[in-house]
């Protein structure tokens, strides 16, 4: 049968100065697919996407290590892997 999906990319900040959620959706792209077909997506993380709202400092994306989700939904989970950004910066 031809049917759709819908690919999304969640982050996970693995140790955040801040509480922040254990997923946080930051893209999406859904896709049509016809009985049997394969196709790749591509989803493009800015550096926003890794920035959580700090009252003292404004929009901040802060060094450290985060967990980068693929699934279909936040609890189907299908591919995952690590990413870790260098150098903590304010994001306008």
């Amino acid at each position: 049968f031809d049917g759709a999906e819908t690919a999304q990319v969640y982050i996970e900040d693995i140790k955040s100065s801040l509480p922040r959620p254990a997923k946080e959706l930051k893209g999406f792209q859904k896709i049509f697919l016809k009985a049997g077909e394969k196709k790749t997506v591509s989803i493009e993380l800015k550096p926003d996407a890794f920035a959580f709202y700090d009252p003292k400092k404004g929009w901040t994306a802060e060094k450290g290590d985060f967990n980068i989700l693929i699934g279909s939904s936040s609890r189907d989970i299908r591919l995952s892997g690590n990413y870790r950004l260098d150098k903590t910066t304010l994001v306008k």
